[in-house]
């Protein structure tokens, strides 16, 4: 991999397209910061079977494609327009198992995975917008880490609930588990909310 240039857009614009039994490359505006192994999403195609979620196998530098496997068509070269979108994998649903002491049974799971791609998403564009420069593939530190941990974990305990977390206090006295928005921003190193 070249080093990247940062910061990394996580959206990158697809120019051409080609597929073969399957094995599928496209051309895109920059492939800045990908590598082999890494979430990604495309959108925009005019033929829907074509906007998928998959795994980059290959990336090519210098002619600016990645490949990738996905079902078994076949499509003819062309100039095309969709948006390539990396996924910010700073942590996974097991991290989040583990620091919820739970396992996320089959029906929960996708609604699970969801929220810590939320999560992590979010947590890299708070960093951005601080000025950070960061790899999507990898956390910046361990405290960072534990932001965006402590972050899905407060989407996924707010499931369910009209305002905040879900309470069975039923004098209304119930403290809301689980850190506050302030400690996460400190934990992603970003500045405290301001007001004004």
């Amino acid at each position: 991999m070249t080093q990247p240039n940062f910061p990394i857009s996580l959206s990158k614009e697809v120019s051409n397209v080609v597929a073969t039994s399957g094995t599928w490359t496209v051309t895109l505006s920059d492939v800045d910061g990908i590598i082999a192994g890494m979430r990604f999403t495309i959108g925009g195609f005019t033929t829907p079977s074509w906007n998928v979620t998959d795994t980059v196998d290959l990336v090519n530098y210098t002619a600016k494609t990645v490949r990738y496997a996905h079902g078994n068509a076949t499509v003819p070269s062309q100039e095309t327009w969709a948006q390539f979108n990396l996924a910010c994998e700073w942590i996974a649903l097991e991290d989040l198992e583990a620091a919820l002491g739970y396992t996320f049974d089959v029906t929960d799971t996708p609604w699970a995975e969801a929220q810590v791609s939320a999560a992590n998403n979010w947590s890299y564009q708070m960093r951005k917008s601080s000025g950070y420069e960061d790899h999507p593939n990898y956390a910046p530190n361990a405290a960072a880490k534990q932001g965006v941990i402590l972050y899905a974990s407060q989407l996924i305990k707010q499931r369910g609930a009209v305002d905040g977390y879900a309470s069975f206090d039923n004098q209304g006295f119930g403290v809301a588990p689980g850190q506050s928005y302030a400690q996460i921003l400190q934990l992603l190193g970003c500045k405290r909310p301001q007001v004004g």
